[in-house]
């Protein structure tokens, strides 16, 4: 008798491609770390983890099919959050924080009489 759950076609993400987060960074264009909090408690993601005397190493490794359903759902959304109606964004001018303070002209000398 053959057993179809320990067939690699069952595993279905054992065999494809995996893509480590710098290539997934690179391929992307966005940082390291960007990669890491979207893939880090993604399904389907294996993490390796190695603790030594001083830190803990995790090495996420990611298939290409959880990188394609990431990607789809990073299309999907709206690239801002709308915002409420009733606190729409202000927009402040470095400048304009000091208007109290009377502006000294600029580009004047002042000489001193002989």
């Amino acid at each position: 008798m053959n057993d179809n759950s320990t067939s690699p076609k069952a595993s279905g993400t054992a065999f494809e491609k995996h893509y480590r987060v710098k290539a997934l960074a690179d391929l992307w264009g966005f940082c390291d770390n960007t990669i890491i909090s979207l893939f880090a408690d993604e399904p389907g993601v294996l993490r390796l983890e190695r603790l030594t005397a001083k830190r803990n190493y995790i090495t996420l490794s990611i298939p290409e099919s959880v990188a394609l359903r990431v990607h789809e759902r990073l299309g999907h959304q709206a690239l801002k959050p709308q915002l409420a109606a009733g606190n729409p964004l202000r927009v402040i001018r470095l400048r304009d924080l000091d208007r109290r303070v009377a502006k000294k002209p600029l580009n004047v000398i002042k000489l001193k009489a002989a």
